[in-house]
């Protein structure tokens, strides 16, 4: 016997979800649905700042969400041991103490996770899970999570059928005073691995300019300039033209990673320098000094902020207002 369409209720679900994400972001920011076919995107969300009551600011920043909605998520405590480099080795546990975190879990198929592990990490991809029941709804960077969790724990994940996401409770969207920093960071991603590759191509090119080297391989070009004669106004004019390019960059405002302001004080005060006729021996060790500390953020974000928001001993030193009690675990 024939029967009228029916509307299951998961999708009721997913309906649902939308909107509790949409009641828990700030009403300035907009949220288009991009699943229509779906591969894993579901919503991306374009990050506006409040210029006044009147008026938001497109900054041109997104993330990539993939939401996924639960009736009732349950909530585990887990022990979270301090782990290694993994930018630099594998997988390795000091057992010697621990933090207790609560956490959720979420299970997620493993094609969907190679999908986003090909895309890189010059994009925020996240995870949205939705409590139907709670109304909250809880947040991972999963391309993190794929290079300093996923990945060095088990490098051979993809022969698994699916995977199991582990969330700190604290990741949650209504925690404005963790979600919204979290959030603007990941926005920011693409503006800051852009500068970080323009700030390593002014170094060189400064190196050259100087005749500096901070490692043991001459080129040709090098044989060229060492017949050369560089004048100071040759050096001021180039130094001045590459802080033109990037004093001004909008990763700057930034305040929840210190060392972005900081660097952009020391930029503002080496133009000083240059502007004021600071001698040019002088200036040339502050120009070599301020483009290693700038090439350095390059290292400190893979190394270290890329580690913020995950079920990680370092992370809750780092991106989180308080650190929970570290237990020592007796011999």
């Amino acid at each position: 016997m024939a029967r009228k369409k029916q509307r299951v209720f998961q999708h009721e679900m997913e309906d649902e979800s939308y909107k509790i994400i949409k009641d828990v972001l700030p009403n300035n920011w907009v949220i288009r649905e991009f699943n229509r076919p779906d591969y894993g995107v579901d919503i991306v969300i374009e990050i506006f700042d409040k210029v006044n009551e009147k008026v938001s600011e497109a900054l041109g920043e997104y993330l990539y969400v993939q939401v996924k909605s639960v009736q009732c998520i349950e909530i585990k405590t887990e022990k979270i041991y301090p782990v290694g480099n993994v930018a630099k080795v594998g997988w390795r546990e000091d057992k010697s103490k621990y933090f207790n975190i609560d956490v959720i879990k979420f299970v997620i198929d493993t094609d969907s996770i190679y999908t986003i592990q090909s895309l890189g990490s010059s994009i925020s991809f996240l995870l949205f899970v939705v409590d139907i029941d709670t109304r909250k709804v809880y947040f991972i960077c999963l391309n993190d999570y794929i290079d300093k969790i996923l990945f060095p724990r088990n490098p051979n994940y993809g022969s698994q059928k699916d995977v199991t996401i582990t969330i700190p409770v604290l990741n949650e969207l209504s925690l404005k005073h963790i979600s919204k920093p979290a959030l603007e960071y990941y926005g920011k991603r693409a503006k800051m691995l852009s500068a970080f590759a323009k700030f390593a191509y002014q170094k060189n090119e400064i190196n050259h300019l100087l005749n500096y080297k901070d490692f043991p391989l001459f080129t040709y070009r090098d044989s060229l300039a060492n017949e050369a004669n560089i004048y100071a106004d040759e050096i001021k004019t180039q130094v001045l033209y590459f802080i033109e390019q990037i004093e001004y960059l909008e990763i700057w405002d930034y305040q929840n990673w210190q060392p972005l302001p900081l660097a952009k004080t020391e930029i503002k005060q080496l133009k000083k320098s240059l502007l004021d006729g600071t001698e040019m021996n002088t200036v040339k060790l502050e120009i070599i000094r301020v483009w290693h500390g700038l090439t350095n953020l390059g290292n400190m974000y893979e190394e270290l902020t890329r580690e913020w928001y995950m079920p990680k001993y370092l992370s809750f030193m780092m991106s989180y207002p308080e650190v929970p009690e570290s237990i020592e675990v007796k011999k």
